[in-house]
């Protein structure tokens, strides 16, 4: 994604590397924060918040621990959700009785395109969104997740699986249509 020597360039605080680094990064970091945020502002507000991180933080990036690519999908990851705190988005959180069955992702989501996926996605509660994406996009486990979002591992599992059930009832027949149109 990004030579070594721009990130070297980046730790010592070279303003041409800042750019390059900017410019070689922006479209992964803004996938990313798409899938999170909804709102326009918002993206624009993580962006900053994301390349200031990275910018403030990448004296502690090595190579040897990881790709950089991971390293900036973690940080914006980390952004993201803490936006979405900062800015009570995540409180659509509500518990769910006992019982749901969490269905098989992969059969539910294969076939779908990135796009159908996508707009899904864009239509989802954040609260359903936030764990959905943070778990099965991004592999957290619930444990880490109830972390990051201040919650409990059971309310992550909960959310996990409204969000599955939110999938399920909008990939109905009555409503293929207004996704897929």
């Amino acid at each position: 994604m990004l030579e070594l020597d721009i990130i070297n360039g980046c730790k010592r605080k070279d303003e041409k590397a800042y750019r390059q680094c900017y410019e070689a990064c922006a479209p992964y970091v803004y996938s990313i924060i798409k899938n999170y945020i909804s709102d326009d502002d918002y993206r624009r507000d993580a962006m900053q918040e994301v390349f200031s991180q990275i910018f403030l933080s990448i004296d502690r990036y090595d190579s040897s621990l990881g790709k950089f690519k991971s390293w900036i999908a973690q940080i914006t990851i980390y952004q993201c959700v803490t936006l979405l705190r900062k800015r009570n988005r995540i409180s659509m959180i509500i518990p769910l009785e006992p019982g749901v069955e969490v269905a098989d992702m992969n059969e539910l989501l294969d076939p779908l395109s990135k796009e159908e996926i996508e707009k899904l996605l864009h239509t989802m509660p954040e609260g359903y969104k936030t764990v959905f994406l943070l778990n099965v996009i991004d592999g957290y486990k619930h444990k880490e997740i109830a972390d990051m979002l201040g919650i409990t591992i059971s309310s992550s599992r909960s959310q996990l699986s409204r969000a599955i059930k939110w999938i399920k009832n909008n990939l109905s027949c009555e409503t293929k249509n207004y996704i897929y149109g």
